[in-house]
């Protein structure tokens, strides 16, 4: 079971690709299973149990398969835009398409970061430029640089754009988080240009490489779909990777480490229903990872007694309406950790987070102001 599980992932991509083959409205499968899976979770309690791994090759199948899978999802939702829907022209042909884009956008996001995420931190090249490439399908090449040179480091403090603010909603964290973290790369890059005594018009240039991926996709789409192929993939890809960090904004919301401090329990929301662990490859299982980031998803283990959110496919749709993610998930969760897991310096920048975002100070109500 322990090895069979994580096709789950390749099934909802077989699912939007389907779609995608049938065409009419079977073009909105793929966000299906959203909803199914968000039905699932709500059945499904906790899994507290570590995986039993014996041949990891034998359990890294379905990661490579997914490399596969995505650009089989972008082929054929190419081909079935020139092809057309089946449907008559106008709004039933229009709805169809929405529906494409939207399927496109959260295959693009929830099974396909974590995939590419496992990718990054494996230590063999083939690994790490495949999950370089799968970043691609959100426009966003060399998002492992920010995620490794600033996020791993620098988690739950303001030098983290990774991590959302207390009070911020997600619209706002989107925007913030996408803008940072190009700076991040683009800046990051100009430092080893200079290093390299390298001209900008290089092959070696990863900001080249950054903005023709993110182009390429589309101009193949285009070649096999057309014009508006072209034009809803590239649409697909910017809002995948609007959609890629609203997921982020979960991870670390509100957390608060003191810089330079140790990365401890306490620095990371961890999710374990059963399906947020199988979707997830187990990154669900967070501070895991943030405690040793070169283990195998298989070796993570569910941690019960860390902060704790909801399952993930209820906080993401919580998350894009901002009274009730502050009012039923947010707030609950972060007092309970001022209160319960915070340390001394902690809880005084917690006391000062809450009077920024006007939140209640309920750190003084309890006596545990300092």
């Amino acid at each position: 079971m322990d090895y069979l599980r994580y096709y789950v992932v390749s099934l909802m991509m077989i699912i939007g690709i389907a779609g995608f083959a049938l065409g009419g409205y079977w073009l909105w499968a793929g966000l299906g299973t959203y909803v199914v899976l968000f039905v699932l979770a709500l059945l499904s309690g906790p899994d507290l149990k570590p995986r039993t791994i014996r041949h990891p090759l034998l359990a890294d199948i379905p990661l490579y398969l997914h490399l596969l899978l995505i650009i089989a999802l972008y082929i054929v939702f190419a081909w079935r835009v020139g092809e057309g829907m089946g449907l008559a022209a106008g709004w039933p042909t229009v709805t169809a398409l929405v529906g494409g884009v939207a399927s496109l956008v959260w295959l693009s996001a929830a099974p396909n970061v974590p995939v590419m995420h496992e990718l990054w931190h494996r230590r063999d090249t083939f690994s790490r430029y495949a999950g370089k490439f799968m970043s691609a399908f959100f426009a966003d090449l060399h998002r492992d640089i920010p995620h490794t040179d600033t996020h791993h480091l620098h988690l739950d403090t303001p030098e983290d754009a990774d991590t959302a603010y207390r009070g911020e909603n997600v619209y706002k964290f989107m925007w913030r988080c996408t803008k940072h973290n190009y700076q991040t790369l683009w800046a990051s890059e100009r430092r080893r240009r200079i290093a390299l005594d390298m001209p900008f018009f290089s092959i070696k240039n990863l900001i080249l490489w950054e903005m023709g991926s993110a182009l390429l996709i589309p101009l193949v789409a285009g070649l096999i779909g057309g014009w508006l192929a072209a034009l809803l993939v590239f649409v697909a890809q910017v809002l995948s990777k609007f959609a890629v960090e609203a997921l982020n904004y979960l991870q670390h919301y509100g957390l608060l480490r003191a810089p330079g401090s140790l990365i401890e329990i306490q620095h990371a929301w961890n999710h374990l229903n059963w399906w947020d662990r199988v979707v997830g490859y187990e990154i669900t299982n967070h501070i895991d990872h943030h405690r040793d980031s070169f283990l195998r998803f298989d070796q993570l283990k569910p941690r019960p007694e860390a902060p704790q959110m909801p399952n993930v496919f209820v906080c993401i749709i919580s998350a894009f309406i901002p009274p009730i993610w502050f009012k039923a998930i947010a707030m609950p969760r972060l007092k309970n950790w001022d209160l319960n897991f915070a340390n001394a310096a902690e809880r005084t920048l917690a006391k000062e987070a809450n009077r920024r975002a006007g939140w209640p100070d309920w750190l003084a109500e309890a006596g545990q102001s300092n």
